[in-house]
């Protein structure tokens, strides 16, 4: 089956979000704008797994979510990979407590190497949503700055992280479907096993 590990994005910050990328769409094209339903924030994308790994990525998830606490996230600024003049993908960044969210997305990583053929992605890890893929670029490149003043809100949506899911993907005719497997909470006492291998 096909998984990704993902945090919800709540309904404030999502309508946030699709109103700035709503407001976009009047300025520019993008060879394809991303649907915003079930928005959530990808830790991991796993790709194709066997239903034998399932339960053991289910208990990495649980180790390590017991040592992280809850935290708060925030709709940042616009960004581009890989960069402005050349897009290949329009963004939005957060802001708040990165730093768990990152330890999150680094200690799974460090659990999810223990399973043979079990893959993901492996380069640095720069937490934010897709707005749009192949966006246009009039000019010398995306007016990032100019857009951080004029479509974003001065204190946008806050919420706090207090669990994050594993996700099945099916692709069908009508688009991607996303069916939570597995949910794991922060700071919930899993036993105390170790999070980090020796």
């Amino acid at each position: 089956m096909r998984l990704f590990v993902a945090l919800d994005i709540p309904k404030e910050a999502a309508e946030y979000i699709a109103d700035i990328q709503a407001r976009l769409k009047s300025e520019i094209g993008a060879d394809r704008w991303q649907s915003l339903t079930n928005l959530h924030l990808t830790l991991h994308f796993l790709g194709d797994v066997q239903d034998e790994l399932v339960p053991a990525i289910c208990e990495d998830m649980d180790i390590v979510s017991a040592i992280i606490n809850p935290f708060s996230l925030q709709v940042a600024g616009f960004g581009a990979f890989p960069h402005a003049d050349h897009p290949r993908v329009l963004w939005l960044g957060l802001r708040g407590q990165t730093n768990p969210l990152k330890q999150l997305h680094l200690l799974l990583g460090k659990r999810f190497d223990l399973h043979q053929g079990l893959s993901y992605d492996r380069k640095l890890y720069r937490p934010h949503i897709t707005l749009a893929r192949g966006p246009e670029v009039r000019g010398n490149g995306l007016p990032l700055d100019e857009w951080n003043e004029r479509y974003l809100a001065e204190e946008p949506p806050q919420w706090k992280a207090r669990h994050f899911h594993l996700y099945r993907s099916e692709l069908l005719r009508a688009g991607a479907v996303h069916t939570v497997i597995h949910t794991s909470t922060f700071d919930k006492d899993h036993s105390k096993k170790q999070a980090v291998p020796e």
